[in-house]
């Protein structure tokens, strides 16, 4: 997530979650800045009511605690099943804060121990198996072994793994997670109530293993070494025992942030039996449990999503089964989220596995009291979500990934070795000595564009074609495109139907729309009406549009109805009435040395090229690859002339699966390269996408392109220019490194569409 205002956070988090990105694969970690301002505010107005000494003030009712825990707080439906409605617990993302902090307290004094004795004398057991893993957990020579919040080994009691052996099995700590574990007794929202007497750090791995399975856990994350012993503990090893008694004394369990596999692993596998000794206590209502970052995710319903940990942990220690607890229902958390990094793959993951996955800013929450599940924290909200907007569509984006993913296997082990070239990768038969194309995010104003589209121009030969046709098919089921009571219709930098000079009856449009209603938000610039093109006035230009051209009134009325109300056509939608409706469309494009394919509705877009009129297709194609003719794209354009149209959220899905059939295959102009758009190095919402798509597909390059910027290519080989000219900034895109592992969730989503 990377942002400075998170700093204190990095304690907890995954080892990804704190660094800056600079440039493309270019990674500077951030310190931790120590522990947090701590609300004692809402602390103080807790303890008021309550009494400090935990006995409840005479003038306070449960009433009172509900109204301050619940208010304005997300309700969240975890689908939870009978046996949890006793339930209580709290997921956090980091710090113990705001709400989240009455709504502890508020549980605790309805823990069974709370009846006969004070808060402050209940006993709280801190599970610290997800820093197990971490190199400054050992490393006395790590910078973050010596952080004044920070939780070492030596805080463990009679710790049997010993830090030489740790050393020795790892070849001086190699291969170990980064990060620091955060001690969770300098939180305030724990701290302030219970003295340090009341906590007991374990980890159960360290209590329970023998040395031979210690030293196959620390080979395998450090070497790759396969353990030869058995990756559990039997029914009678007497640290089950043991655990048995401290849960027994305890009312509250707290899971630290760190490795979900490790602590996942610790639960399921390792030591099943104490994984569901907790479970039961919790569901019984004598346990309360609360979790930070990793800690969270091993005990909801799914620890998928994640790219932190060693793939290897999954591969071998989990056999690829990320189960948690499920102490949340079908609840599934993603803590640490800060910008759009994690927003698609969590829908994406939770559809695919039928859970309801929680995006969770720090200093957030996920709490589930005794049968009600509501978000807690300084906002108690989930994060942004994008597929909560109009113009954003889930189905969409799932079918991308169902596609990239119904052939693909991953290799095992799946890991990462190289990091991918800076520069696009985009040589295919395609892509000619020939062809010139610039494909742009947005636009091509920027000068060193300008410089580029010129360039292009100097290479063309020289002959009478001088005009540019422009094709609007991707603005037709724009509403800006349409609607005159659309703000955005009457601008002058826009295209609308009334100067793109269409044929189709605005009147049909309002009429099977239902007075424009479902139709796509946005507005198509108009290239021309600004600043243009280097060398081409506004009077050369042409706009066309091949479906206004060629459709009948009747295929008009069914695209109309499926984009509105997703009214499935009853007309034939795949071939022309009348195939001489081409002959002038033709006869523009053969005046043309520049075609211009503007944005909009890039599915539409390829219905209509690649289904509607694909022998027209073939002869713009044939020119650009001849070099007759250049082709611009932008936006939607851009990503048609790609090698896939896939990566995008925009159209609604009924487009790709009743016009299309399913097919997102681009006309491959660009080679290998297909371009994703308006790529930001902040919110970075197709970054990890873009990845995934890349690797499973094969053969592939996806070129995040900045606004400003574009993809040109000639003499058979393409680069980036424009306002930065660099790709989007990649998080997965290099060799692994602690905290990055592509494999890690490129293994979920493989199991998950498999």
């Amino acid at each position: 997530m990377g942002t400075r205002a998170f700093r204190r956070h990095q304690c907890l988090v995954d080892s990804s979650d704190f660094v800056e990105f600079h440039e493309r694969g270019t990674r500077h970690r951030m310190g931790c800045a120590g522990i947090m301002s701590s609300g004692l505010l809402l602390l103080t107005l807790v303890l008021t009511v309550y009494g400090a000494a935990g006995t409840r003030n005479k003038s306070s009712s449960p009433a009172l605690a509900e109204a301050l825990v619940e208010k304005d707080s997300e309700i969240i439906d975890c689908h939870l099943k009978p046996e949890d409605q006793r339930s209580m617990v709290i997921f956090l993302s980091s710090f113990l804060e705001g709400t989240a902090q009455s709504t502890f307290f508020s549980m605790v004094r309805k823990l069974p121990a709370a009846k006969s004795r004070s808060v402050s004398d209940l006993k709280v057991l801190l599970i610290e198996d997800p820093g197990l893993l971490k190199s400054s957990f050992w490393n006395s020579e790590d910078p973050n072994f010596h952080q004044e919040d920070g939780l070492t080994y030596r805080k463990l009691p009679k710790s049997s793994i010993k830090v030489e052996q740790v050393k020795e099995w790892t070849r001086g700590f190699q291969g170990m997670d980064g990060g620091w574990s955060y001690d969770n007794t300098r939180d305030v929202g724990l701290g302030g109530i219970f003295d340090q007497s009341a906590f007991t750090y374990i980890s159960i791995f360290d209590a329970c293993a023998s040395e031979e399975q210690a030293q196959a856990l620390f080979e395998l994350q450090s070497q790759g070494i396969l353990p030869t012993v058995p990756m559990s503990i039997h029914s009678t090893n007497p640290c089950i025992k043991r655990f048995e008694k401290m849960l027994d004394e305890v009312s509250i369990v707290f899971a630290n942030g760190g490795n979900p596999d490790i602590l996942g692993y610790v639960f399921q596998k390792f030591a099943p039996q104490l994984g569901k000794m907790i479970s039961s206590r919790v569901r019984s209502g004598r346990l309360l449990y609360l979790g930070r970052s990793a800690g969270s995710m091993a005990a909801s319903i799914d620890y998928a999503y994640t790219y932190e940990p060693n793939p290897l942990l999954e591969e071998v220690l989990l056999q690829g089964d990320t189960s948690g607890l499920a102490l949340a229902g079908s609840c599934a958390i993603r803590p640490h989220y800060g910008n759009l990094l994690w927003n698609i793959p969590t829908r994406v993951l939770q559809k695919a596995r039928g859970q309801v996955g929680i995006l969770t800013e720090n200093g957030e929450g996920l709490a589930c009291d005794q049968g009600h599940c509501f978000m807690v924290g300084k906002n108690s909200r989930e994060g942004f979500d994008i597929f909560s907007q109009p113009t954003s569509h889930l189905p969409r984006v799932f079918e991308a990934y169902k596609f990239a993913y119904k052939k693909y296997v991953p290799p095992r082990p799946n890991l990462v070795s190289t990091c991918r070239p800076a520069a696009p990768q985009c040589g295919h038969s395609g892509l000619t000595e020939q062809s010139m194309l610039m494909l742009a995010s947005s636009n091509f104003e920027d000068p060193d564009a300008k410089d580029a589209f010129q360039s292009l121009l100097d290479l063309q030969s020289k002959q009478h074609r001088s005009k540019v046709l422009v094709l609007d098919d991707a603005a037709f089921l724009t509403s800006a495109f349409w609607d005159e009571r659309n703000p955005a219709f009457s601008r002058a930098d826009g295209v609308n139907y009334l100067n793109a000079g269409l044929k189709t009856s605005q009147k049909l449009v309002r009429e099977a729309t239902g007075g424009f209603e479902g139709m796509d938000a946005g507005w198509i610039q108009c290239t021309e009406c600004k600043l243009g093109l280097p060398g081409f006035p506004a009077e050369v230009f042409s706009h066309a549009s091949a479906f206004d051209r060629c459709a009948t009134d009747e295929q008009k009325k069914a695209l109309f109805q499926l984009q509105s109300q997703g009214i499935a056509p009853k007309v034939q939608m795949g071939s022309l009435a009348h195939p001489e409706c081409l002959q002038e469309l033709e006869q523009l494009l053969e005046e043309s040395s520049v075609l211009l394919v503007n944005s909009g509705n890039v599915d539409f877009l390829g219905y209509v090229y690649k289904v509607l009129v694909p022998d027209f297709t073939e002869k713009l194609t044939n020119r650009v690859k001849d070099g007759s003719l250049i082709f611009l794209g932008s936006g939607a354009g851009a990503i048609l002339a790609g090698e896939t149209f896939a990566l995008t959220a925009a159209p609604r899905v009924e487009l790709l699966q009743m016009l299309l059939m399913g097919d997102m295959q681009g006309l491959g102009l660009a080679g290998h390269c297909a371009l994703r758009p308006h790529w930001s190095n902040k919110t970075r919402l197709w970054d990890i996408t873009s990845s995934l798509y890349a690797n499973a597909v094969g053969g592939i390059d996806i070129v995040g392109l900045q606004d400003g910027d574009v993809l040109t290519c000639s003499h058979g080989r393409c680069e980036i220019r424009g306002r930065t000219q660099k790709r989007g900034a990649t998080t997965l895109d290099c060799a692994d490194q602690p905290g990055f592992h592509r494999g890690r969730i490129d293994n979920a989503m493989a199991s998950s569409f498999g």
